[in-house]
């Protein structure tokens, strides 16, 4: 734990006139296998299937499977919920919300007759690769620290005119008279010390609150070309278009009102993220299928560099026992402050190994393994520099690493028109300073419908993930984030 101090405290350092830091890295990084119904019910296990319009995104060789062209569309719903606890004390939230998970078009040239090459496929696809869609609710009482004290800490020493360039809510505390400067040396105090006024004790037991909102998703456009070679050899390459967005609203509460050795009745600082961003990458992968019954597959994905906007905005209000109400936020004039900020991020490549099992007319079993070093992400300016970056991208190497994950997927063929399925992904835990967090694990199970011309594919699944986040300077909480999908996709052959 107390790498994880000094990994959060740096990311504090560093985000004080940046937004971004390392968990922002990480989370426009991390992906899990979406796209079709029937891909998801099988855990995104398809990297030496092939067949599904999903594969444009994992393994492009698996285009070329295809004997006829082929069009699918799948909305999706999702249902988050999400339960916290800090110092013992339990809060929970949920957000409901409906999304497109997938869209897709692929047209084969196959020729049965020919040897050696036997066609060609191209197509285009949307895929949904992560979900931002999330709400969290903290609440409980602290003994012993508040928000407060980490302004302090950070703002020793600095003139209060230049607060604004070390640390944004310590400057609107300032405003707000949350913090004082009393002789004038730049050693501040905060209403919680001994010396505050005439305060003659420290004091906590205020009751934290904190309600974070975010919404958005990662998302890929993918062109793609493959070959076949004599039904035994298959390749592929897909050009991906990805878009970021992510907007969160984060409203942080401190409530001393039926506290009398504390001067405020509350104080709030309110903060409005919005990052917009657009990434090229190259995937390629090649399948083999020595056997009827079996295939092989191996894909490469390149880091992909993205081009990142983010917007920063930020209110603080304090109202005082003896009715005193004040407000300032960035946007004031008198901080000169700029809310735009734009920056590059390259995420790490990805290596993805799979085999596949098959039983025509009886069903299928399918693995993945899948290779991320996440101590390769990297923060760069516009001018591809580290400059202002280097404690952060310094965090990254030394606390993250590699992940080795797994899907497996089955189906069954109930009869020519019936199938059942069922996945189970998990995804590894990138921090190596804490066990086990961070990881996820996804369940699912499904039910496909169809004939030669049409395809109706229902699946569900349900995803648990785990992991400790920092409030503040020393103040963790824990999150567990149940999230359940369920996915539908028509598709129709041609």
């Amino acid at each position: 734990m107390k790498k994880s101090i000094f990994i959060a405290s740096l990311s504090l350092i560093s985000s004080v006139v940046f937004a971004q830091d390392e968990y922002d890295a990480l989370r426009f990084s991390q992906t899990y296998q979406q796209g079709t119904a029937r891909s998801i019910a099988m855990g995104g296990a398809f990297g030496a299937l092939g067949g599904d319009i999903s594969c444009l995104s994992s393994n492009p060789a698996g285009m070329s499977i295809y004997k006829r062209g082929e069009f699918t569309f799948t909305p999706q719903f999702i249902n988050v919920n999400s339960e916290s606890n800090i110092n013992g004390f339990n809060a929970s939230d949920s957000k409901f919300s409906f999304k497109i998970a997938n869209i897709g078009f692929v047209q084969s040239n196959y020729n049965a007759d020919k040897s050696g090459f036997k066609g060609w496929a191209w197509g285009i696809a949307y895929n949904r690769l992560a979900d931002f869609n999330s709400k969290e609710y903290i609440y409980g009482p602290n003994e012993k620290t508040s928000m407060l004290d980490f302004f302090r800490n950070r703002s020793h020493g600095i003139n209060p005119n230049n607060l604004i360039g070390n640390n944004i809510g310590a400057a609107l505390a300032y405003d707000c008279q949350l913090l004082l400067d009393d002789d004038g040396n730049n050693n501040y105090y905060n209403a919680h010390d001994e010396g505050w006024y005439q305060q003659t004790s420290s004091g906590y037991g205020e009751l934290q609150k904190n309600k974070i909102k975010t919404k958005g998703g990662h998302n890929s456009w993918d062109f793609a070309f493959s070959g076949n070679v004599n039904d035994i050899f298959y390749f592929g390459a897909s050009l991906g278009i990805e878009t970021l967005r992510y907007k969160s609203t984060n409203i942080y509460k401190e409530d001393a009102s039926n506290l009398n050795h504390i001067e405020y009745n509350y104080w709030e600082y309110k903060r409005n993220f919005e990052i917009n961003a657009v990434g090229i990458n190259l995937k390629t992968g090649v399948i083999v299928k020595p056997v009827n019954f079996l295939r092989f597959g191996a894909a490469i994905h390149t880091p992909t560099w993205f081009g990142i906007e983010d917007k920063f905005y930020a209110t603080m209000k304090t109202e005082y026992k003896n009715g005193d109400y004040l407000t300032y936020m960035t946007e004031n004039d008198k901080y000169g402050y700029d809310p735009l900020i734009k920056y590059n991020l390259q995420t790490p490549f990805k290596a993805i190994a799979s085999a596949a099992f098959i039983a025509p007319g009886v069903g299928l079993l399918s693995f993945d393994y899948e290779y991320v070093d996440y101590s390769l992400m990297k923060f760069e300016t516009e001018d591809f520099e580290d400059d202002g970056f280097e404690d952060v991208n310094n965090v990254i190497k030394e606390y993250y690493r590699p992940t080795h994950n797994f899907r497996l997927g089955g189906e069954v063929k109930v009869n020519p028109l019936i199938s059942l399925r069922a996945g189970y992904a998990i995804y590894g835990n990138p921090d190596k300073t804490i066990d086990r967090d961070f990881e996820r694990q996804i369940i699912s199970g499904g039910v496909g419908f169809g004939d030669e011309d049409f395809f109706f594919d229902l699946t569900g699944s349900y995803h648990l993930y785990k992991t400790t986040k920092l409030l503040y300077e020393d103040q963790f909480y824990n999150i567990k984030n149940k999230y359940l999908y369920i996915t539908m996709t028509f598709g129709f052959r041609f």
